[in-house]
Protein backbone atom coordinates (compact mmCIF):
# COMPACT_ATOMS: atom_id res chain seq x y z
CA UNK A 1 0.00 0.00 0.00
CA UNK A 2 2.59 2.31 0.98
CA UNK A 3 4.06 2.20 -2.62
CA UNK A 4 0.83 2.43 -3.89
CA UNK A 5 0.53 5.96 -2.40
CA UNK A 6 4.30 6.56 -3.25
CA UNK A 7 3.19 5.79 -7.13
CA UNK A 8 0.45 7.87 -6.88
CA UNK A 9 1.79 11.07 -5.40
CA UNK A 10 4.99 10.81 -8.54
CA UNK A 11 2.27 9.97 -11.11
CA UNK A 12 0.24 13.07 -10.16
CA UNK A 13 3.36 15.21 -9.81
CA UNK A 14 4.68 14.14 -13.45
CA UNK A 15 1.07 14.67 -14.74
CA UNK A 16 1.30 18.11 -14.03
CA UNK A 17 5.08 18.94 -15.40
CA UNK A 18 4.60 18.18 -19.01
CA UNK A 19 7.34 20.11 -21.23
CA UNK A 20 6.33 22.06 -24.29
CA UNK A 21 8.44 21.64 -26.77
CA UNK A 22 7.30 24.53 -29.03
CA UNK A 23 4.34 27.61 -28.54
CA UNK A 24 2.47 30.34 -30.15
CA UNK A 25 0.46 32.94 -28.32
CA UNK A 26 -1.87 35.74 -29.87
CA UNK A 27 -1.25 39.17 -28.25
CA UNK A 28 -2.97 40.99 -30.37
CA UNK A 29 -6.76 41.08 -32.19
CA UNK A 30 -8.23 44.18 -34.04
CA UNK A 31 -11.77 43.72 -35.63
CA UNK A 32 -13.06 46.29 -38.17
CA UNK A 33 -16.81 46.06 -38.76
CA UNK A 34 -18.37 47.90 -41.40
CA UNK A 35 -21.79 47.38 -41.80
CA UNK A 36 -23.84 48.72 -44.70
CA UNK A 37 -27.07 50.50 -46.05
CA UNK A 38 -27.95 46.88 -47.19
CA UNK A 39 -27.43 45.26 -44.04
CA UNK A 40 -24.88 43.39 -44.77
CA UNK A 41 -22.15 42.67 -42.14
CA UNK A 42 -18.40 42.92 -43.25
CA UNK A 43 -15.89 42.09 -41.22
CA UNK A 44 -12.05 42.40 -41.01
CA UNK A 45 -10.09 40.59 -38.32
CA UNK A 46 -6.52 40.94 -37.47
CA UNK A 47 -4.98 38.49 -36.15
CA UNK A 48 -0.92 39.13 -34.62
CA UNK A 49 0.82 35.49 -33.88
CA UNK A 50 3.89 35.33 -31.91
CA UNK A 51 5.54 32.17 -32.53
CA UNK A 52 8.10 30.13 -30.73
CA UNK A 53 9.21 27.19 -32.82
CA UNK A 54 8.29 26.20 -36.34
CA UNK A 55 4.25 26.74 -37.34
CA UNK A 56 2.99 25.94 -40.90
CA UNK A 57 -0.74 26.83 -40.34
CA UNK A 58 -3.44 28.49 -38.63
CA UNK A 59 -7.48 28.14 -38.49
CA UNK A 60 -10.40 30.10 -37.53
CA UNK A 61 -13.58 28.23 -36.36
CA UNK A 62 -16.69 30.45 -36.51
CA UNK A 63 -19.47 28.91 -35.20
CA UNK A 64 -23.00 29.16 -37.33
CA UNK A 65 -24.74 31.00 -34.86
CA UNK A 66 -26.42 34.66 -35.18
CA UNK A 67 -26.15 34.82 -39.53
CA UNK A 68 -27.99 32.92 -42.51
CA UNK A 69 -24.74 33.43 -44.54
CA UNK A 70 -21.38 34.00 -44.92
CA UNK A 71 -19.58 34.98 -48.23
CA UNK A 72 -16.89 36.67 -49.86
CA UNK A 73 -13.87 34.90 -47.69
CA UNK A 74 -10.32 36.14 -47.55
CA UNK A 75 -6.99 35.65 -46.14
CA UNK A 76 -4.51 37.86 -46.29
CA UNK A 77 -1.14 39.23 -44.84
CA UNK A 78 0.65 42.59 -45.47
CA UNK A 79 -1.38 43.32 -47.98
CA UNK A 80 -0.91 39.92 -49.92
CA UNK A 81 -4.25 37.81 -50.84
CA UNK A 82 -3.89 34.12 -50.08
CA UNK A 83 -5.08 31.28 -52.86
CA UNK A 84 -8.07 29.61 -51.97
CA UNK A 85 -6.99 25.99 -52.57
CA UNK A 86 -6.95 22.82 -51.17
CA UNK A 87 -3.00 21.88 -51.72
CA UNK A 88 -1.86 23.21 -47.87
CA UNK A 89 0.86 25.12 -49.31
CA UNK A 90 2.65 28.10 -48.82
CA UNK A 91 0.37 31.37 -49.16
CA UNK A 92 -2.89 29.23 -49.45
CA UNK A 93 -6.02 28.57 -47.47
CA UNK A 94 -9.16 26.63 -47.52
CA UNK A 95 -13.21 26.88 -46.31
CA UNK A 96 -15.16 23.68 -44.84
CA UNK A 97 -17.33 23.30 -42.62
CA UNK A 98 -19.40 20.69 -39.99
CA UNK A 99 -22.43 21.20 -38.97
CA UNK A 100 -22.09 23.17 -36.12
CA UNK A 101 -19.06 26.01 -37.59
CA UNK A 102 -17.15 27.00 -40.76
CA UNK A 103 -13.85 26.35 -40.57
CA UNK A 104 -11.21 28.62 -42.34
CA UNK A 105 -7.47 27.61 -42.71
CA UNK A 106 -4.26 28.75 -44.16
CA UNK A 107 -0.80 27.86 -44.74
CA UNK A 108 2.70 29.55 -44.13
CA UNK A 109 5.71 29.02 -42.82
CA UNK A 110 7.12 30.49 -39.70
CA UNK A 111 9.63 30.01 -36.77
CA UNK A 112 10.49 32.34 -33.85
CA UNK A 113 9.00 34.81 -35.27
CA UNK A 114 5.44 37.14 -35.01
CA UNK A 115 3.35 37.46 -38.33
CA UNK A 116 -0.58 39.22 -38.94
CA UNK A 117 -2.97 37.52 -40.85
CA UNK A 118 -5.76 39.16 -41.94
CA UNK A 119 -9.38 36.93 -41.99
CA UNK A 120 -12.08 38.85 -43.83
CA UNK A 121 -15.68 37.98 -44.63
CA UNK A 122 -19.45 39.44 -45.54
CA UNK A 123 -22.47 38.22 -42.88
CA UNK A 124 -26.07 38.30 -43.80
CA UNK A 125 -28.88 38.01 -41.19
CA UNK A 126 -26.95 39.27 -38.53
CA UNK A 127 -29.39 42.46 -37.75
CA UNK A 128 -32.32 41.96 -35.79
CA UNK A 129 -34.85 45.32 -36.67
CA UNK A 130 -37.58 46.54 -34.36
CA UNK A 131 -39.74 49.41 -35.62
CA UNK A 132 -37.54 52.09 -35.01
CA UNK A 133 -34.35 50.39 -33.66
CA UNK A 134 -32.04 47.20 -34.83
CA UNK A 135 -29.34 45.51 -32.90
CA UNK A 136 -26.12 43.53 -33.80
CA UNK A 137 -25.28 41.49 -30.87
CA UNK A 138 -21.87 39.73 -31.60
CA UNK A 139 -19.54 37.30 -29.73
CA UNK A 140 -15.98 38.51 -30.60
CA UNK A 141 -14.30 36.33 -28.92
CA UNK A 142 -15.01 32.86 -27.53
CA UNK A 143 -14.98 31.45 -24.01
CA UNK A 144 -12.20 28.48 -23.59
CA UNK A 145 -10.29 29.68 -26.96
CA UNK A 146 -6.58 28.01 -27.19
CA UNK A 147 -5.12 31.31 -26.42
CA UNK A 148 -5.44 34.58 -23.75
CA UNK A 149 -5.38 37.69 -25.70
CA UNK A 150 -3.02 40.89 -24.21
CA UNK A 151 -4.79 43.52 -26.56
CA UNK A 152 -7.91 43.74 -27.88
CA UNK A 153 -9.52 46.58 -30.21
CA UNK A 154 -12.85 46.60 -31.71
CA UNK A 155 -14.65 49.23 -34.07
CA UNK A 156 -18.14 49.45 -35.47
CA UNK A 157 -18.78 51.59 -38.00
CA UNK A 158 -22.64 52.61 -39.32
CA UNK A 159 -23.46 53.01 -42.87
CA UNK A 160 -24.35 56.90 -42.10
CA UNK A 161 -23.53 59.40 -39.78
CA UNK A 162 -25.67 58.89 -36.05
CA UNK A 163 -25.75 61.15 -33.14
CA UNK A 164 -23.62 59.37 -30.14
CA UNK A 165 -26.36 59.87 -28.20
CA UNK A 166 -28.37 57.65 -30.16
CA UNK A 167 -26.00 54.56 -30.04
CA UNK A 168 -25.89 52.25 -27.30
CA UNK A 169 -23.58 49.57 -26.31
CA UNK A 170 -23.63 46.95 -23.53
CA UNK A 171 -21.03 44.04 -22.70
CA UNK A 172 -20.63 40.82 -21.77
CA UNK A 173 -18.16 38.64 -20.66
CA UNK A 174 -14.64 40.45 -19.71
CA UNK A 175 -14.85 42.72 -17.32
CA UNK A 176 -12.32 45.56 -18.52
CA UNK A 177 -13.77 45.91 -21.71
CA UNK A 178 -14.37 49.74 -22.51
CA UNK A 179 -16.51 51.21 -24.83
CA UNK A 180 -16.70 54.61 -26.52
CA UNK A 181 -18.83 55.57 -29.11
CA UNK A 182 -18.81 58.77 -31.57
CA UNK A 183 -20.95 60.02 -34.82
CA UNK A 184 -21.55 56.57 -36.27
CA UNK A 185 -18.86 54.70 -34.72
CA UNK A 186 -18.27 52.45 -31.69
CA UNK A 187 -15.32 52.10 -30.34
CA UNK A 188 -14.33 49.08 -27.75
CA UNK A 189 -11.03 48.09 -27.07
CA UNK A 190 -10.12 45.31 -23.51
CA UNK A 191 -7.03 44.14 -22.34
CA UNK A 192 -5.32 41.04 -20.69
CA UNK A 193 -8.69 38.53 -21.66
CA UNK A 194 -7.71 35.55 -20.64
CA UNK A 195 -8.92 32.17 -22.42
CA UNK A 196 -12.16 31.57 -20.55
CA UNK A 197 -13.51 34.92 -20.90
CA UNK A 198 -15.50 35.81 -23.52
CA UNK A 199 -15.70 39.33 -25.27
CA UNK A 200 -19.31 40.21 -26.24
CA UNK A 201 -21.40 43.29 -27.06
CA UNK A 202 -24.43 44.28 -27.94
CA UNK A 203 -25.00 47.58 -29.86
CA UNK A 204 -28.61 49.10 -31.09
CA UNK A 205 -28.70 52.05 -33.33
CA UNK A 206 -31.49 54.01 -35.29
CA UNK A 207 -33.13 51.45 -38.18
CA UNK A 208 -33.13 54.76 -40.12
CA UNK A 209 -29.41 53.62 -41.32
CA UNK A 210 -30.28 51.35 -43.53
CA UNK A 211 -32.38 51.57 -46.78
CA UNK A 212 -36.08 50.73 -46.99
CA UNK A 213 -35.19 47.77 -49.56
CA UNK A 214 -32.42 46.18 -46.96
CA UNK A 215 -32.82 42.15 -46.24
CA UNK A 216 -33.19 42.17 -42.36
CA UNK A 217 -34.43 40.04 -39.89
CA UNK A 218 -37.47 41.63 -37.94
CA UNK A 219 -39.00 41.39 -34.16
CA UNK A 220 -41.37 43.76 -33.65
CA UNK A 221 -41.04 43.29 -29.65
CA UNK A 222 -37.49 45.00 -30.30
CA UNK A 223 -37.90 48.67 -28.57
CA UNK A 224 -35.16 50.81 -26.90
CA UNK A 225 -37.23 50.22 -23.99
CA UNK A 226 -37.30 46.10 -23.83
CA UNK A 227 -33.85 46.28 -24.39
CA UNK A 228 -32.95 48.51 -21.37
CA UNK A 229 -35.39 46.08 -19.48
CA UNK A 230 -32.91 43.03 -20.62
CA UNK A 231 -29.75 45.22 -19.30
CA UNK A 232 -30.89 46.19 -16.54
CA UNK A 233 -32.42 42.27 -15.13
CA UNK A 234 -29.31 41.32 -16.87
CA UNK A 235 -27.09 43.56 -14.60
CA UNK A 236 -29.02 42.50 -11.45
CA UNK A 237 -28.43 38.64 -12.29
CA UNK A 238 -24.71 39.53 -12.11
CA UNK A 239 -24.45 41.08 -8.78
CA UNK A 240 -26.26 38.08 -7.59
CA UNK A 241 -24.38 35.62 -9.23
CA UNK A 242 -20.91 37.73 -7.97
CA UNK A 243 -22.36 36.84 -4.79
CA UNK A 244 -22.26 33.12 -4.94
CA UNK A 245 -19.28 33.20 -6.31
CA UNK A 246 -18.10 34.79 -3.52
CA UNK A 247 -19.59 32.13 -1.11
CA UNK A 248 -18.65 29.45 -3.10
CA UNK A 249 -15.05 30.61 -3.64
CA UNK A 250 -14.76 31.26 -0.11
CA UNK A 251 -15.37 27.51 0.62
CA UNK A 252 -13.20 25.77 -2.17
CA UNK A 253 -10.35 24.90 -0.63
CA UNK A 254 -12.38 23.66 2.21
CA UNK A 255 -14.65 21.52 0.26
CA UNK A 256 -12.15 20.34 -2.00
CA UNK A 257 -9.89 18.72 -0.04
CA UNK A 258 -12.77 17.26 2.39
CA UNK A 259 -13.44 15.45 -1.40
CA UNK A 260 -10.28 14.38 -1.81
CA UNK A 261 -9.53 13.28 2.02
CA UNK A 262 -13.11 10.87 1.23
CA UNK A 263 -11.79 9.47 -1.62
CA UNK A 264 -8.17 8.48 -1.06
CA UNK A 265 -10.07 6.96 2.24
CA UNK A 266 -12.48 5.05 0.79
CA UNK A 267 -10.12 3.79 -1.76
CA UNK A 268 -7.90 2.76 1.35
CA UNK A 269 -11.09 1.28 2.90
CA UNK A 270 -12.53 -0.47 0.03
CA UNK A 271 -9.18 -2.02 -0.89
CA UNK A 272 -8.17 -3.34 2.41
CA UNK A 273 -11.59 -4.65 2.44
CA UNK A 274 -11.75 -6.60 -0.59
CA UNK A 275 -8.59 -6.06 -2.41
CA UNK A 276 -5.98 -6.86 -0.25
CA UNK A 277 -3.69 -9.75 -1.56
CA UNK A 278 -3.32 -12.98 0.08
CA UNK A 279 -0.21 -14.09 1.07
CA UNK A 280 1.88 -16.86 -0.74
CA UNK A 281 4.49 -17.21 1.52
CA UNK A 282 4.67 -20.62 0.72
CA UNK A 283 5.37 -20.11 -3.11
CA UNK A 284 9.02 -19.08 -4.20
CA UNK A 285 9.69 -15.76 -5.97
CA UNK A 286 12.88 -16.78 -6.71
CA UNK A 287 13.17 -16.06 -10.91
CA UNK A 288 13.05 -19.67 -12.65
CA UNK A 289 13.20 -21.45 -15.78
CA UNK A 290 11.43 -24.19 -15.18
CA UNK A 291 7.70 -23.96 -16.37
CA UNK A 292 4.74 -24.12 -13.85
CA UNK A 293 2.40 -26.23 -15.50
CA UNK A 294 1.14 -26.71 -19.10
CA UNK A 295 -1.71 -23.61 -18.69
CA UNK A 296 -2.22 -22.63 -22.40
CA UNK A 297 -0.54 -19.45 -23.24
CA UNK A 298 -4.05 -17.11 -23.84
CA UNK A 299 -5.38 -18.35 -20.23
CA UNK A 300 -2.02 -17.76 -18.34
CA UNK A 301 -1.31 -14.46 -20.48
CA UNK A 302 -4.80 -12.95 -19.63
CA UNK A 303 -4.08 -13.81 -15.62
CA UNK A 304 -0.33 -12.07 -15.84
CA UNK A 305 -2.69 -9.00 -17.54
CA UNK A 306 -5.00 -8.48 -14.60
CA UNK A 307 -7.43 -9.75 -16.85
CA UNK A 308 -7.02 -8.20 -20.53
CA UNK A 309 -6.68 -9.96 -23.75
CA UNK A 310 -4.39 -8.26 -26.22
CA UNK A 311 -3.58 -9.68 -30.03
CA UNK A 312 -0.19 -11.19 -28.91
CA UNK A 313 -1.82 -13.78 -26.44
CA UNK A 314 -3.48 -14.64 -30.16
CA UNK A 315 -0.40 -14.94 -31.79
CA UNK A 316 0.74 -16.89 -28.73
CA UNK A 317 -1.48 -19.51 -29.59
CA UNK A 318 -1.49 -19.59 -33.07
CA UNK A 319 2.37 -20.58 -32.40
CA UNK A 320 1.43 -23.10 -29.70
CA UNK A 321 -1.00 -24.62 -32.96
CA UNK A 322 1.83 -24.68 -34.81
CA UNK A 323 4.27 -26.35 -31.98
CA UNK A 324 1.79 -28.65 -31.70
CA UNK A 325 1.73 -29.51 -35.37
CA UNK A 326 -1.51 -27.87 -36.82
CA UNK A 327 0.40 -25.50 -38.51
CA UNK A 328 3.71 -24.20 -40.26
CA UNK A 329 5.14 -20.84 -40.50
CA UNK A 330 7.43 -20.10 -43.84
CA UNK A 331 9.67 -17.66 -43.58
CA UNK A 332 9.63 -15.51 -47.28
CA UNK A 333 12.44 -13.30 -48.39
CA UNK A 334 12.04 -9.58 -48.03
CA UNK A 335 11.58 -8.13 -51.57
CA UNK A 336 14.06 -5.41 -52.70
CA UNK A 337 13.43 -2.07 -51.64
CA UNK A 338 12.42 0.41 -54.34
CA UNK A 339 12.24 3.56 -52.43
CA UNK A 340 13.76 4.97 -49.11
CA UNK A 341 10.04 4.24 -48.26
CA UNK A 342 9.29 0.69 -49.30
CA UNK A 343 8.93 -2.28 -46.38
CA UNK A 344 11.54 -4.72 -47.24
CA UNK A 345 10.92 -6.41 -43.30
CA UNK A 346 11.19 -10.14 -43.73
CA UNK A 347 7.17 -11.88 -44.31
CA UNK A 348 6.33 -14.94 -42.81
CA UNK A 349 3.25 -17.17 -43.86
CA UNK A 350 1.54 -19.98 -42.14
CA UNK A 351 0.54 -23.05 -43.72
CA UNK A 352 -2.06 -25.27 -42.82
CA UNK A 353 -0.50 -29.52 -42.15
CA UNK A 354 -2.58 -32.48 -42.37
CA UNK A 355 -3.45 -33.01 -39.03
CA UNK A 356 -7.13 -33.15 -38.24
CA UNK A 357 -7.28 -33.94 -34.98
CA UNK A 358 -6.40 -33.83 -30.74
CA UNK A 359 -8.05 -34.71 -27.92
CA UNK A 360 -9.65 -32.47 -26.05
CA UNK A 361 -9.12 -29.53 -28.44
CA UNK A 362 -10.92 -26.42 -26.78
CA UNK A 363 -13.43 -24.41 -28.80
CA UNK A 364 -11.45 -21.19 -28.76
CA UNK A 365 -8.53 -23.52 -30.58
CA UNK A 366 -10.69 -24.46 -32.83
CA UNK A 367 -11.85 -21.28 -33.60
CA UNK A 368 -8.29 -20.03 -34.58
CA UNK A 369 -8.13 -23.25 -36.47
CA UNK A 370 -10.92 -22.79 -38.67
CA UNK A 371 -10.26 -18.98 -38.78
CA UNK A 372 -6.91 -19.48 -40.13
CA UNK A 373 -7.91 -21.82 -42.62
CA UNK A 374 -10.61 -19.63 -44.24
CA UNK A 375 -8.04 -16.97 -44.40
CA UNK A 376 -5.35 -18.52 -46.16
CA UNK A 377 -7.83 -19.96 -48.64
CA UNK A 378 -8.80 -16.01 -49.01
CA UNK A 379 -4.86 -15.58 -49.75
CA UNK A 380 -4.21 -13.68 -46.41
CA UNK A 381 -2.17 -15.77 -45.11
CA UNK A 382 0.94 -13.78 -43.89
CA UNK A 383 1.22 -13.28 -40.02
CA UNK A 384 0.64 -9.54 -40.54
CA UNK A 385 -2.54 -9.92 -42.42
CA UNK A 386 -3.99 -12.90 -40.85
CA UNK A 387 -5.81 -10.91 -38.10
CA UNK A 388 -6.10 -7.75 -39.45
CA UNK A 389 -9.28 -6.16 -37.62
CA UNK A 390 -9.63 -3.15 -40.25
CA UNK A 391 -11.74 -5.85 -41.37
CA UNK A 392 -15.22 -6.12 -40.19
CA UNK A 393 -15.76 -9.50 -40.34
CA UNK A 394 -12.02 -9.95 -38.42
CA UNK A 395 -12.84 -7.84 -35.54
CA UNK A 396 -16.06 -9.64 -35.30
CA UNK A 397 -14.30 -12.75 -35.10
CA UNK A 398 -11.43 -11.26 -32.61
CA UNK A 399 -14.73 -10.11 -30.57
CA UNK A 400 -16.33 -13.42 -30.38
CA UNK A 401 -12.68 -15.38 -29.66
CA UNK A 402 -12.12 -13.07 -26.57
CA UNK A 403 -15.70 -13.97 -24.84
CA UNK A 404 -15.16 -17.91 -25.31
CA UNK A 405 -11.34 -17.29 -23.68
CA UNK A 406 -13.10 -15.65 -21.00
CA UNK A 407 -15.93 -17.64 -20.51
CA UNK A 408 -12.93 -20.66 -19.98
CA UNK A 409 -11.22 -18.59 -17.86
CA UNK A 410 -14.13 -17.50 -15.32
CA UNK A 411 -14.47 -21.02 -14.95
CA UNK A 412 -10.82 -21.17 -13.01
CA UNK A 413 -11.44 -19.79 -10.17
CA UNK A 414 -8.33 -17.25 -10.23
CA UNK A 415 -10.21 -14.09 -9.16
CA UNK A 416 -12.18 -13.28 -6.32
CA UNK A 417 -15.78 -12.47 -7.16
CA UNK A 418 -16.28 -10.93 -4.22
CA UNK A 419 -13.58 -7.90 -4.80
CA UNK A 420 -16.10 -6.83 -7.53
CA UNK A 421 -18.14 -5.69 -5.07
CA UNK A 422 -15.89 -3.37 -3.78
CA UNK A 423 -14.60 -2.35 -7.03
CA UNK A 424 -18.13 -1.80 -7.95
CA UNK A 425 -18.37 0.40 -4.91
CA UNK A 426 -15.63 2.66 -5.68
CA UNK A 427 -17.04 3.10 -8.59
CA UNK A 428 -20.16 4.31 -7.70
CA UNK A 429 -19.07 6.74 -5.12
CA UNK A 430 -16.15 7.64 -6.77
CA UNK A 431 -17.99 8.93 -9.81
CA UNK A 432 -20.15 11.13 -7.44
CA UNK A 433 -17.09 12.65 -5.86
CA UNK A 434 -15.55 13.57 -9.00
CA UNK A 435 -18.96 15.54 -10.42
CA UNK A 436 -18.94 16.90 -6.77
CA UNK A 437 -15.06 18.55 -7.69
CA UNK A 438 -16.23 19.24 -10.82
CA UNK A 439 -19.44 21.21 -9.57
CA UNK A 440 -17.19 23.23 -7.32
CA UNK A 441 -14.84 23.83 -10.03
CA UNK A 442 -17.36 25.23 -12.04
CA UNK A 443 -19.02 27.05 -8.93
CA UNK A 444 -16.09 28.13 -7.29
CA UNK A 445 -12.35 28.54 -7.92
CA UNK A 446 -9.62 26.17 -10.00
CA UNK A 447 -8.28 25.07 -6.46
CA UNK A 448 -11.39 22.43 -7.30
CA UNK A 449 -8.90 20.96 -9.75
CA UNK A 450 -6.93 19.19 -7.04
CA UNK A 451 -9.98 17.12 -6.28
CA UNK A 452 -10.74 16.34 -9.76
CA UNK A 453 -7.40 14.72 -9.96
CA UNK A 454 -7.25 13.19 -6.80
CA UNK A 455 -11.28 11.45 -7.18
CA UNK A 456 -10.06 10.50 -10.95
CA UNK A 457 -7.50 9.11 -9.88
CA UNK A 458 -9.15 7.15 -7.38
CA UNK A 459 -12.02 6.11 -9.69
CA UNK A 460 -9.73 4.40 -12.23
CA UNK A 461 -7.73 2.74 -9.45
CA UNK A 462 -10.78 0.50 -8.64
CA UNK A 463 -9.31 -1.65 -11.06
CA UNK A 464 -6.78 -2.52 -8.26
CA UNK A 465 -9.35 -3.85 -5.88
CA UNK A 466 -9.86 -6.73 -8.14
CA UNK A 467 -7.89 -9.66 -6.46
CA UNK A 468 -7.05 -12.76 -7.16
CA UNK A 469 -8.19 -16.04 -5.24
CA UNK A 470 -5.40 -17.86 -2.71
CA UNK A 471 -5.01 -20.46 -5.45
CA UNK A 472 -5.13 -17.75 -8.15
CA UNK A 473 -2.39 -15.62 -6.23
CA UNK A 474 -0.56 -18.51 -5.77
CA UNK A 475 -0.34 -19.22 -9.54
CA UNK A 476 0.07 -16.17 -10.60
CA UNK A 477 3.34 -15.68 -8.30
CA UNK A 478 4.46 -18.99 -9.97
CA UNK A 479 4.56 -17.51 -13.70
CA UNK A 480 5.82 -14.17 -12.05
CA UNK A 481 8.80 -15.96 -11.14
CA UNK A 482 9.07 -17.87 -14.39
CA UNK A 483 8.26 -14.74 -16.30
CA UNK A 484 10.90 -13.02 -14.39
CA UNK A 485 13.10 -16.17 -15.16
CA UNK A 486 12.70 -15.55 -18.67
CA UNK A 487 13.92 -12.00 -19.24
CA UNK A 488 17.12 -12.77 -17.09
CA UNK A 489 17.73 -15.50 -19.72
CA UNK A 490 21.24 -14.68 -20.09
CA UNK A 491 22.36 -15.79 -16.45
CA UNK A 492 20.29 -19.64 -16.67
CA UNK A 493 20.58 -22.55 -18.98
CA UNK A 494 17.91 -23.22 -21.71
CA UNK A 495 17.35 -26.54 -22.34
CA UNK A 496 17.04 -26.56 -26.10
CA UNK A 497 14.16 -29.00 -26.58
CA UNK A 498 12.17 -26.57 -24.73
CA UNK A 499 13.12 -23.27 -26.56
CA UNK A 500 10.23 -22.90 -28.50
CA UNK A 501 7.83 -23.12 -26.47
CA UNK A 502 9.73 -20.53 -24.22
CA UNK A 503 9.21 -18.54 -26.61
CA UNK A 504 5.64 -18.92 -26.92
CA UNK A 505 5.51 -18.40 -23.21
CA UNK A 506 7.39 -15.54 -23.38
CA UNK A 507 5.14 -13.96 -26.17
CA UNK A 508 1.80 -14.50 -23.77
CA UNK A 509 3.74 -13.16 -20.70
CA UNK A 510 4.57 -9.64 -23.38
CA UNK A 511 8.39 -9.95 -23.06
CA UNK A 512 10.32 -7.61 -24.98
CA UNK A 513 12.35 -7.88 -28.47
CA UNK A 514 15.47 -7.49 -27.17
CA UNK A 515 14.13 -9.94 -23.74
CA UNK A 516 13.41 -12.80 -26.30
CA UNK A 517 16.38 -12.16 -28.44
CA UNK A 518 18.52 -12.39 -25.61
CA UNK A 519 16.93 -15.90 -24.97
CA UNK A 520 17.75 -17.17 -27.88
CA UNK A 521 21.28 -15.54 -28.37
CA UNK A 522 22.39 -17.57 -25.27
CA UNK A 523 21.57 -20.45 -27.08
CA UNK A 524 23.51 -22.61 -29.58
CA UNK A 525 22.49 -24.78 -32.29
CA UNK A 526 20.49 -24.69 -35.58
CA UNK A 527 17.37 -22.47 -35.80
CA UNK A 528 15.11 -25.66 -37.28
CA UNK A 529 16.16 -27.62 -34.22
CA UNK A 530 14.93 -24.55 -31.73
CA UNK A 531 11.91 -23.98 -33.48
CA UNK A 532 11.04 -27.14 -35.65
CA UNK A 533 7.41 -25.49 -37.19
CA UNK A 534 9.27 -22.89 -38.56
CA UNK A 535 10.95 -23.38 -42.17
CA UNK A 536 13.27 -21.07 -43.61
CA UNK A 537 13.76 -20.10 -46.99
CA UNK A 538 16.60 -21.84 -48.52
CA UNK A 539 20.40 -19.87 -48.12
CA UNK A 540 18.07 -17.97 -45.33
CA UNK A 541 20.51 -15.61 -43.17
CA UNK A 542 18.12 -15.89 -40.06
CA UNK A 543 19.57 -17.38 -37.08
CA UNK A 544 17.44 -18.11 -33.98
CA UNK A 545 17.64 -14.84 -32.57
CA UNK A 546 16.38 -12.28 -35.56
CA UNK A 547 13.73 -15.31 -36.17
CA UNK A 548 12.03 -14.60 -32.75
CA UNK A 549 12.75 -10.89 -33.07
CA UNK A 550 11.05 -11.08 -36.38
CA UNK A 551 7.89 -12.74 -34.92
CA UNK A 552 7.73 -10.83 -31.46
CA UNK A 553 7.39 -7.96 -33.15
CA UNK A 554 4.19 -8.77 -35.15
CA UNK A 555 3.21 -10.36 -31.71
CA UNK A 556 3.46 -6.18 -30.37
CA UNK A 557 3.16 -4.57 -32.84
CA UNK A 558 1.29 -6.53 -35.85
CA UNK A 559 -2.06 -7.15 -33.79
CA UNK A 560 -2.35 -3.61 -32.15
CA UNK A 561 -5.58 -2.50 -33.58
CA UNK A 562 -6.86 -5.32 -31.27
CA UNK A 563 -8.36 -3.70 -28.39
CA UNK A 564 -11.12 -2.87 -27.79
CA UNK A 565 -14.63 16.22 -40.81
CA UNK A 566 -24.70 27.20 -45.68
CA UNK A 567 -25.77 28.58 -43.70
CA UNK A 568 -26.26 29.62 -39.75
CA UNK A 569 -29.49 29.63 -37.19
CA UNK A 570 -29.74 33.63 -38.27
CA UNK A 571 -29.75 36.57 -35.54
CA UNK A 572 -32.07 36.63 -32.59
CA UNK A 573 -32.78 39.28 -30.37
CA UNK A 574 -31.22 39.37 -27.10
CA UNK A 575 -29.04 36.31 -28.38
CA UNK A 576 -24.98 36.60 -29.31
CA UNK A 577 -24.21 35.22 -32.41
CA UNK A 578 -20.46 34.62 -33.88
CA UNK A 579 -17.74 33.03 -31.25
CA UNK A 580 -14.71 32.75 -33.37
CA UNK A 581 -11.68 30.47 -31.94
CA UNK A 582 -8.58 29.01 -33.66
CA UNK A 583 -5.53 26.99 -33.25
CA UNK A 584 -1.98 26.85 -35.08
CA UNK A 585 0.35 24.56 -35.50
Amino acid sequence: MCRFLTFLVVFAFLSSNILIASDYSIPEISVEIKITEAGIISITEHRTYHFEGAFSWADYRLPKEGFTEIKNIRVFEDGTDYINDNSEEPGTFSVSESERAVVIKWHYNAENTSRTFSIAYDLEGAIVSGPDWSEFFWNYLAKGRDKSTDEFQIQIILPETVSPDSLYAWSRGAENIEIETEEGIFNIQAQNIPRNQSVQVRTLFPVSVFDKSASLLTDPSLTLQSVLDEETEYAIQLEEQAERDAFYASITKGVTLLISVLSIGLFIFLYQKYGKRFTTKTISTKPTVVLPDDTPPALIGKLMYHGMLSGQHLLASLFDLARRGWFTIHEEPPEEKSSWFSDSSTKFRIQRTDQTSEDNLPDWEIMIITFAEKRIAENKDTLDKLFDTSKTEVYKWYGNWKKEIKSVYDTQNWVDKISYKGMVINLIIQLLLVLAAIYMLIMGTNFAILGIIITSLMLVFSVFIVRRTKAGEEKYQRWKAYMNGLKQADRRTLRMELLDLHFIYATALGLSENQIKNMFEHTSGESHFVIPWIVLTAGSSQTPATVASSLSTLAASGTTSFGGTSGGTGASAGSAGGGASGGAG
